[in-house]
């Protein structure tokens, strides 16, 4: 009895679970299926069509409610039933307005058998029938006269003419699921009042996108580009909402649709730089614009977590509308301070953000069953968001329209103030042509001075040149003298023995020794070929200097490079050893043949070459003479001159094992006047000469190497004469 009594329980609350059939009586009318039917909750892929056939009782649909429902919870899935009969001619058909919701599955039941099913959804894919993503209906099989039984325990149901819609929903957002049912007629109409009104909204965000673009592209406006850049993505964020990005940009991937978060966020994100370049926030106010930077930095640590959260395929990690709360409540404080500050345009702005935020609220009322389904509810977004773009769209033009009142401002005040600058500048002309004549005046007796100055500079630099010439002239004639003294001294010498023993043969001719004349005659000829061999050589060096003193600056001609450099070095030691006879220097050469003759000026490479030799003297000296007060280390000066044809061209190298030069005067060798010996013993022009016959003179080098306290080395580097170039000079000397 008491199982008995528990089963009539069980089976009178499962018969009243079932809720009463939707007559179709009118063709022009819309049946709301969603809170007529009765509700399952399921877990997701637990409960099939099958189980819910073949064992009614077992499970308990109750009366479906918008509070029933958890969106975005993974956890759970719904099962909807309704009865339906048709008791007019037409088709019906079952739609579902669109939700976002991920799986629907529709089976139609009669006589207790599946007699057709769809599947549809935003992430069920549809091959062939794309339009079907943002359009979901389905045309029911029952027709006037169709007829299904609810039970088989129940009597007499044939006269009911229902059929049984199951419908499985998966992956919900909304508590909202309005689905309803229509005439095909009726269908036809609502589908072509909603394409007008998206053709409408969609025809609009484009044009204001291409608006703003050609507004950037003119006036270079960074808030037009941004501003532009957010209206296309708030289209692409509700053409989501609606299915439509999925219908026409990747209909073969409708998974791309589980990421709108993401959208949203980027939505945002375009709003918050928009905010901040248009109410000119870094300039106007700092603190909010360092607060709009961390919403934008906000905005990106919800996207990045929101694409982890769905990368691993766990429950999505959604802050991005908590995110877009506090962005809101930012932008309309920004917008309020900037019309505070009577920036007119942020008033525009200001509405715009509220009556998209109301829109907002509306439609929140609507998907939590607050608020019944019309067009209005259901279309709030689109219609705030609509508005909130055509005021952000009065405001830029207030503001170009401001930014170009202030221009035309600016060009007269431009214009003014050129004005008043012409007349001024005309004052200011007259004053100055009578302060520039005044110095004129200054200037011309200054440069009558400063002339007066330069021709003294001139003759005294002139002086100083031709006193460093004679010094160098006295330096070779000193040489010069002490090479024909030499030869002079045995000419003189063997002349004054021959005229002895000319005194002695004659004696000893008068006393007809014959015998002794004729050894006195033989001892008497090669004295006179010693005083023919000194004269000769006394004539050679003389002849040499004439050949030199009458080859005139700037002349050019062949001569042999290494006799020059001999020649020359031994008239610098002659010269410093005439000064001092105790004065002794290694004299070290390595003259290459193979320079041969080399085109060059002789009397000015002559002067280069004593003065780097007076130097290298002049250095082994003063370091002869430290050597004297310490001499813990043996000391022999050293001068050595050596040649060498390298790679088409002649260096020659002066190098003496003397003090060197310190880095710090290394710089200032070859400037005018610089010298380190003491006063009255050097001009400073030595190098300096030096320098330019080598590199301006001949198109030469004058480098130079040295070691403070070990050696200094110059290196002489000039264009090496070709035998060719040596053959043709020869031909026209001869000539």
């Amino acid at each position: 009895m008491k199982h008995f009594y528990v089963l009539w329980l069980f089976g009178f609350f499962s018969l009243s679970a079932w809720s009463a059939p939707v007559p179709l009586t009118d063709p022009a009318k819309t049946y709301d299926l969603f809170r007529a039917s009765s509700l399952l909750e399921v877990q997701p892929g637990r409960v099939t069509i099958d189980s819910l056939l073949q064992s009614p009782g077992q499970y308990r649909f109750v009366p479906t409610q918008n509070q029933r429902i958890q969106p975005n919870n993974r956890q759970n899935a719904y099962w909807f039933r309704i009865e339906v009969s048709n008791q007019t001619p037409d088709v019906f058909f079952l739609q579902f307005v669109y939700s976002g919701t991920n799986r629907i599955v529709v089976y139609e039941v009669a006589d207790n058998r599946v007699i057709a099913t769809r599947s549809m959804g935003r992430l069920v894919a549809e091959p062939q029938d794309y339009f079907r993503y943002s359009k979901l209906y389905w045309p029911m099989q029952v027709r006037q006269g169709d007829t299904a039984f609810r039970d088989t325990t129940v009597q007499n149901t044939a006269s009911l003419q229902t059929h049984t819609l199951y419908i499985y929903m998966e992956g919900i957002y909304t508590t909202c699921l309005y689905f309803n049912a229509r005439s095909a007629t009726n269908l036809l109409s609502v589908i072509h009042d909603e394409d007008l009104f998206y053709g409408l909204y969609y025809g609009f965000i484009l044009i204001v996108v291409v608006y703003s673009l050609l507004l950037f592209i003119r006036l270079r406006e960074q808030d037009t580009l941004r501003y532009a850049l957010w209206v296309l993505c708030i289209g692409l964020q509700l053409g989501l909402y609606r299915g439509f990005t999925t219908e026409f940009l990747w209909p073969s991937n409708p998974s791309f649709g589980q990421y709108g978060s993401v959208l949203a966020g980027f939505s945002g994100l375009l709003h918050v730089l928009f905010t901040i370049a248009f109410l000119r926030l870094r300039e106007k106010r700092p603190l909010f614009y360092r607060l709009g930077l961390g919403v934008i930095v906000a905005y990106l640590l919800g996207i990045v977590l929101f694409l982890l959260s769905a990368y691993r395929g766990e429950a999505n990690i959604d802050v991005i509308p908590l995110i877009a709360l506090v962005e809101g409540l930012f932008s309309v404080t920004a917008g309020v301070l900037a019309y505070r500050r009577r920036f007119k345009p942020a008033l525009y702005y200001v509405i715009g953000n509220l009556v998209f935020f109301a829109a907002i609220f509306i439609f929140l009322q609507y998907a939590s069953g607050r608020l019944p389904h019309s067009f209005w509810t259901y279309n709030s977004l689109h219609i705030g968001s609509g508005i909130e773009i055509i005021l952000f769209t009065l405001a830029l033009a207030y503001k170009v329209n401001l930014l170009k009142r202030g221009q035309e401002e600016a060009v007269r005040e431009q214009l003014r103030l050129a004005e008043t600058n012409k007349r001024l500048v005309e004052e200011q002309n007259a004053m100055l042509e009578a302060k520039v004549r005044q110095r004129t005046d200054e200037l011309n007796v200054q440069k009558e001075g400063l002339q007066t100055t330069l021709a003294t500079l001139q003759a005294t630099q002139a002086q100083l040149i031709q006193k460093e010439k004679m010094a160098s002239l006295g330096e070779m004639m000193a040489g010069i003298a002490h090479e024909i003294q030499n030869p002079l001294n045995f000419v003189n010498n063997f002349a004054e023995v021959s005229a002895e023993m000319m005194g002695e043969l004659k004696d000893e001719i008068v006393a007809d020794h014959k015998a002794d004349a004729l050894i006195l005659a033989d001892e008497l000829i090669p004295n006179l070929q010693k005083i023919n061999h000194h004269g000769k050589r006394a004539e050679s060096i003389v002849r040499n200097m004439l050949q030199h003193s009458r080859s005139t600056a700037g002349t050019r001609r062949l001569t042999d490079l290494n006799a020059l450099a001999d020649e020359c070095l031994h008239l610098a030691y002659q010269g410093l050893r005439i000064n001092d006879k105790t004065v002794t220097v290694q004299l070290l050469t390595d003259l290459d043949p193979a320079v041969g003759a080399v085109d060059l000026m002789p009397q000015e490479m002559s002067r280069v070459l004593l003065n780097l030799y007076t130097n290298a003297f002049y250095a082994t000296q003063e370091k002869a003479k430290r050597w004297l007060i310490d001499q813990s280390v043996a000391y022999q000066p050293q001068v050595s001159v050596s040649t060498r044809l390298e790679n088409g061209q002649v260096t020659l190298r002066v190098r003496d094992n003397g003090t060197g030069i310190s880095p710090d005067l290394l710089n200032k060798i070859y400037q005018p006047f610089f010298t380190t010996k003491p006063a009255g013993q050097g001009t400073g022009l030595g190098l300096s000469l030096s320098y330019d016959i080598i590199t301006k003179g001949h198109g030469g080098q004058l480098d130079v190497r040295t070691e403070t306290g070990l050696f200094t080395e110059f290196a002489i580097r000039l264009p090496a004469t070709t035998l060719k170039e040596q053959v043709v000079a020869g031909h026209a000397k001869s000539d």
